[in-house]
């Protein structure tokens, strides 16, 4: 239907106070009239509980954000209804929740899955990150909107962000399946994906440290106390394997007793995936010097003093936090440790994953064997 606007309308009735919720809807209007239809979205709140900022943010709430989300989905799928072919006249608003298959919101799809497959904190992020690009791109609303144009023209918004081309393709894939999986249910008559290809691209090898630049490390003395906490903790990472977000969680309770050994286990906060693996001495005497509570700081500024601690042991390579890990999974690899061991100490979901680290292996025999030239 064309010639519409939609907006949100609190309280219509006037009646909302400090005491007295009033109800939030949805208002449809034909463009240069009065004639308009008007939608519950089932909110009710306080005066002082709405703002119109977005056109509506719920605030002074303890599940703020949560009806807020709300209230832009039906906005959504109202907005998306209307546009379709579905919706001829301003009557049949009224069915805008009604099931329609190009008319189906994309985003509610893809919600709906998720919210049904019981995924990780890791997938949930992913997909998050994916459908706020969806939503802002704003083309791609109902399954009639996936079409070849709109893909191409995702594909260059998304080059606006994304540099990399393998985490490009897998945008695009993880899109793909969804429209493969609203074919099969009837939703989508159409995948631009048989027409539209993009490359996968060549992920960047794994960065690492190999064993005498490990030494390095453990062998300069830092300029000030902070770098001195950033090589303490780095240096935790490298024996442990942990991931920054784990590094950050550590604790006690990551600690305990198998065989008279002490063992760190836990599960990924990332993934949800269980890791095991000995607590070697480096690691120990970090955490002993800290009392085993490990100093906290952002990401983003730990990386920065990663790169002044790195140039100042001599190192020249392009760190991040993440270095240690891989440096982890090389180390053991290379002290003979089987592939299936290194696996479940990084808490990956497959063999598969790790094995990626035995192929860099060549590299690290060349870079040690090379002191026999010298």
């Amino acid at each position: 239907m064309d010639n519409t606007q939609i907006r949100y309308v609190f309280d219509n009735k006037k009646q909302a106070s400090d005491t007295k919720k009033g109800l939030l809807t949805v208002e449809v209007r034909i463009t240069g009239t009065n004639k308009r239809k008007t939608i519950s979205t089932g909110i009710k709140l306080y005066k002082n509980q709405f703002s119109d900022k977005n056109g509506f943010t719920c605030r002074n709430h303890s599940n703020a954000p949560a009806i807020t989300g709300k209230a832009t989905r039906i906005f959504r799928q109202i907005e998306a209804f209307i546009l379709s072919d579905e919706c001829k006249n301003l009557d049949d608003v009224k069915n805008w929740n009604k099931e329609h298959a190009q008319t189906h919101s994309v985003s509610e799809f893809i919600r709906d899955y998720l919210r049904k497959s019981n995924p990780s904190l890791n997938v949930v992020e992913y997909h998050n990150s994916f459908l706020r690009r969806l939503d802002d791109f704003g083309k791609i609303k109902v399954f009639a909107d996936c079409t070849y144009q709109n893909i191409e023209d995702f594909d260059f918004y998304l080059k606006e962000f994304i540099k990399s081309q393998p985490t490009l393709y897998k945008r695009h894939s993880l899109f793909k399946r969804y429209i493969e999986k609203a074919i099969k249910k009837g939703l989508c008559k159409y995948n631009p994906y048989d027409d539209f290809e993009t490359k996968k691209g060549k992920s960047k090898e794994p960065v690492f440290l190999v064993e005498n630049e490990i030494e390095k490390i453990l062998n300069y003395e830092p300029v000030n106390e902070k770098l001195h906490k950033v090589k303490d903790l780095f240096v935790f990472q490298i024996f442990t394997g942990v991931a920054y977000v784990d590094l950050q969680n550590f604790d006690k309770s990551y600690i305990s007793e198998i065989d008279g050994k002490e063992v760190i286990s836990s599960n990924r906060k990332k993934t949800d995936q269980s890791f095991i693996s000995l607590l070697l001495p480096e690691a120990k005497k970090v955490l002993e010097k800290y009392d085993f509570q490990l100093p906290k700081i952002s990401n983003q500024k730990y990386n920065d003093y990663l790169k002044i601690l790195i140039a100042g042991a001599g190192i020249n390579k392009m760190i991040t936090s993440h270095t240690a890990r891989h440096t982890y999974a090389t180390y053991l690899l290379n002290k003979g440790i089987s592939i299936t061991t290194v696996s479940r100490a990084l808490g990956h979901s497959s063999e598969r994953m790790t094995a990626h680290y035995a192929k860099l292996l060549g590299k690290t025999v060349v870079s040690e064997m090379s002191v026999l030239l010298k």
